[in-house]
């Protein structure tokens, strides 16, 4: 068993958010087709090296150990959209990957990492992630993760960013049955800048734990962070979004916000946006909402004879929408508009 997701200044621990446990289970190191799984970055193993990231130190260390995906990517200009595709099927259902992208200055540069199942009967993912940002560079990072299967989602990433640099960065979840997602966005440089969108779709049975920290140290830093979410049936989900305002870090803002739609009497929601400060001349907002559409549009669409439930289908798709539409990959975006319209339709 290991603590994951642990806060560092914890909350009312009647909450039940201040960590979540997962047990370890025994997995085997096993080829993942047409994967390389050696070597490492040295800029990012550096850039890297006294920063805390991670769901803990034991998945961390399952990471390394099990490893059988490894891919880096030192970007030295502007470089068009790379596309990683993780396929799993009954043949390949356990990826243990990393991923090391090194921005070099000036640079700019988008990446898609999509994982998705192929009708396996089990998957299991432990996805490690890290992204340096050089002075001034620019990075889109956009994680999907697609797991209609039984499954074991655990999902690291994390992001450095040095001056002037600006990260564009999007997680979408829909389905795995167990998950776990820490998301840390670290702002050493001056006038850094984080954008953040994520979604969520759970249903059945499915446990989503999912912690979103943006860390400022560096002098006019920004970040905005938006999470948009939907549950039904019995699924169960803890969100920790946290803006962390470390010293040194004057007239930085961080705003970050969880909105999240109960399609079902049965669900267990649990949301802490949490803004921690340790320093003067600093903005921040935090704020969560749990169930409640906005009635004037509500009423707005009803008046176009649509009934209430296809009103709160379509309010919901729209604001899932800005995240989607991220998605470089023309025929991916749409199928996973087609999925969410189809989770969203039974309700």
């Amino acid at each position: 068993m290991t603590k994951i997701n642990q806060m560092r200044q914890p909350t009312w621990a009647y909450l039940g958010l201040n960590s979540a446990d997962y047990e370890l289970v025994e997995i085997e190191k096993i080829p993942f087709e047409n994967a390389n799984s050696e070597g490492s970055l040295d800029k990012v193993d550096a850039a890297f090296a006294s920063e805390i990231y991670g769901l803990s130190d034991e998945i961390k260390k399952e990471n390394k150990d099990f490893r059988n995906y490894y891919k880096a990517y030192d970007i030295k200009d502007k470089k068009d959209t790379e596309f990683i595709h993780f396929k799993l099927d009954d043949e390949n259902n356990i990826l243990v990957s990393a991923i090391d992208i090194n921005a070099g200055r000036d640079s700019e540069s988008s990446f898609l990492v999509d994982f998705s199942d192929q009708g396996a009967e089990k998957v299991f993912i432990n996805s490690q992630i890290r992204v340096n940002l050089e002075e001034d560079s620019k990075v889109k990072l956009v994680v999907l993760v697609n797991l209609l299967s039984e499954a074991t989602n655990l999902n690291s990433i994390a992001t450095r960013l040095g001056d002037r640099a600006e990260l564009d960065i999007t997680y979408i979840e829909i389905g795995a049955s167990q998950s776990m997602v820490n998301i840390r966005n670290i702002l050493r440089g001056h006038k850094a800048k984080v954008i953040e969108d994520g979604i969520y779709f759970k249903s059945k049975e499915e446990y989503l734990d999912l912690m979103a920290v943006n860390e400022h140290y560096g002098l006019e830093t920004d970040s905005s962070a938006l999470f948009n979410g939907a549950l039904k049936e019995r699924a169960e989900k803890n969100f920790k979004g946290i803006v962390d305002l470390r010293r040194g870090c004057t007239k930085a803002d961080g705003k970050i916000g969880d909105y999240s739609m109960m399609l079902s009497d049965q669900v267990i929601n649990k949301s802490a946006p949490i803004l921690l400060n340790e320093e003067r001349e600093v903005a921040g907002k935090h704020a969560a909402s749990v169930g409640r559409m906005n009635r004037e549009m509500l009423f707005y669409i009803m008046s176009r004879g649509f009934s209430k439930k296809q009103a709160e289908s379509m309010m919901l798709e729209a604001n899932f929408a800005p995240a989607i539409d991220k998605i470089e990959d023309e025929d991916l975006r749409n199928h996973i508009k087609d999925q969410v319209h189809k989770l969203n339709s039974r309700h």
